[in-house]
């Protein structure tokens, strides 16, 4: 829900908003090809024995790396590989390239581990080296030993000439089967093939990385916005604070399990092959990486989300209440009126009997979600676009804020649900006005961050709907408006009815079916933001 009820501060975030957008610095380090030496299509007139290949970002070898075509069709790998800053490198080669056209196909990762492929040739004009005649060993023995029966004999000695004959003194060499099949495994590779950079991707690669991605972003969503919800939200029966809390663990187990499948497809996509399982060196470059950091607090936050015991309630009034603090400080809420003199002035934020969940005791586990929220300034296409400060922060602010926002409306529409079939009293109006608090900041931090991540991303305003990158970015930013709205409806219309009779049940029902609309919303644009962290902005 908005919960902002002066158009002044509407206004006044708008007006960030349209500034930050405007002038946010456009992506400065994309990861892509930039240029190579010999460059695409050049003819070069001497034997060509280094190459170098120059990317706009940081680019580290990955798969088959780079490989080369010669111009007799022989596929060769270099025989030095070097790079002194990660952007440009050189390919050595100990015989020279010459003779005709050359091909080359380069494999590099980005620093979010996002395989990056592409291809070019170039022309020698130099004619290629003449092979160097070798004589057969066995030709050699017979004519040394040919030169030495011919010498000139002793005078008191007579050597008989040998008759000639037409059988040849050279033996007769049969290639056997695995000289067929070696000489078979050569065939030149033709050019135009060897150009093509479709990947052959492993088997399935892509959909599990896909849904490992969905798994983490649902536990995040879970994870931070119930820890939230109980902790600033919730304020009523111990049984609601257990059951937002058991999901906040279930949020948790996603995480790990969502995290083990990352670190597997993410090992099988850098290497290119399924196999990569088995080798260490392979698994250890794939988690040396900003995403296998982002993988190890992902996986270690939700071990202590899931680990600690911290199941428990205190009253509320024991503990600290930033929501009252919020509403004493601005006119925040959702336009409740001051409170009658009969009445305790913080009802309905707070009741006399209200229970509070008791976060003394879950240090450990709120310290698991603070690394999951930081999990995600290492994570994401994103991490090798624009200056590298500024995504951090972006990132951290638009996870952390969004997934309160989201998880904080599913925690809302499970809570009233769960009292309507519990047949216990709604209090509705106090869910409303206290999380329209919590919404608000959520609401405002998800946008400005996401307006400087998109900044950072886009080059060009036409990128939003030409790139795979700004087609997903225009799907979310619709669905979480379509949320938004729900959540003004309800602000603007249900609560203020809900404040004129806080127990009329048909109020109460469409409160409740708004916020299950905005829940559904919302949990939809965690799965649309999986596609668009590993989605390309080219």
């Amino acid at each position: 829900m908005l919960g902002i009820t002066k158009a002044k501060g509407l206004a006044a975030v708008v007006i960030t908003a349209v500034v930050l957008a405007v002038t946010a610095s456009p992506a400065a380090a994309h990861t892509g090809f930039d240029a190579s030496t010999p460059g695409d299509g050049e003819v070069a007139a001497g034997p060509v024995s280094e190459i170098t290949l120059t990317f706009t970002g940081d680019a580290t070898p990955a798969g088959e790396g780079f490989v080369v075509l010669d111009p007799t069709g022989t596929i060769r790998t270099p025989d030095e590989i070097s790079s002194t800053d990660n952007l440009t490198w050189t390919l050595r080669f100990d015989e020279p390239l010459a003779g005709g056209d050359v091909g080359v196909r380069w494999m590099v990762a980005a620093p979010d581990t996002h395989p990056i492929e592409g291809s070019f040739s170039f022309t020698v004009t130099a004619p290629a080296p003449l092979p160097t005649e070798v004589p057969d060993p066995s030709t050699g023995a017979d004519e040394a030993a040919s030169a030495t029966e011919t010498t000139e004999p002793d005078d008191d000695s007579l050597v008989e000439e040998p008759e000639p004959t037409t059988e040849s003194t050279v033996p007769i060499t049969v290639p056997s089967d695995d000289d067929s099949a070696s000489a078979a495994s050569v065939e030149p590779v033709d050019l135009d093939t060897f150009l093509d950079t479709g990947r052959a991707e492993p088997a399935a690669a892509d959909p599990i990385a896909a849904g490992a991605r969905i798994l983490s972003l649902l536990g995040a969503v879970l994870a931070i916005g119930g820890a939230a919800f109980a902790a600033f939200g919730l304020r009523g029966d111990p049984n609601d604070v257990g059951a937002v809390l058991r999901w906040v663990r279930r949020g948790g187990l996603l995480l790990i399990v969502g995290a083990a499948i990352q670190a597997v497809t993410t090992t099988v996509t850098l290497a290119g092959d399924w196999a990569a399982l088995g080798s260490t060196a392979d698994l250890g470059n794939a988690l040396w990486s900003s995403t296998g950091l982002a993988i190890a607090l992902r996986a270690l936050g939700g071990c202590l989300i899931v680990a600690n015991r911290w199941v428990e309630t205190t009253t509320a009034s024991a503990v600290g209440d930033p929501v009252v603090v919020a509403r004493q400080l601005a006119t925040i809420g959702a336009g409740h009126n001051p409170a009658p003199p009969d009445r305790d002035p913080d009802e309905p934020f707070v009741y006399a009997d209200d229970q509070a969940w008791d976060r003394r005791l879950a240090r450990g586990a709120l310290f698991g979600v603070a690394l999951v929220a930081v999990s995600f300034m290492f994570d994401g296409h994103t991490v090798s676009e624009g200056p590298r400060w500024l995504h951090a922060v972006a990132n951290l602010i638009h996870v952390t804020t969004a997934a309160t926002w989201a998880g904080g409306v599913a925690m809302l529409t499970l809570t009233i649900h769960r009292r309507r079939r519990a047949g216990r009293p709604a209090k509705a109006l106090q869910l409303g006005m206290r999380f329209s608090v919590i919404a608000t900041i959520g609401l405002v931090g998800a946008g400005l961050a996401g307006l400087a991540l998109s900044a950072v991303v886009l080059d060009s305003v036409s990128e939003i709907w030409t790139t795979p990158w700004g087609r997903l970015l225009t799907l979310k930013v619709a669905l979480v408006a379509a949320a938004a709205v729900g959540g003004a409806y309800n602000h603007r219309i249900v609560v203020p009815a809900l404040d004129r009779n806080p127990d009329h049940q048909p109020t109460i029902d469409r409160f409740r079916s708004v916020v299950t609309f905005e829940a559904a919303a919302l949990i939809t644009v965690a799965i649309v933001t999986a596609f668009l962290i590993a989605a390309s902005s080219a």
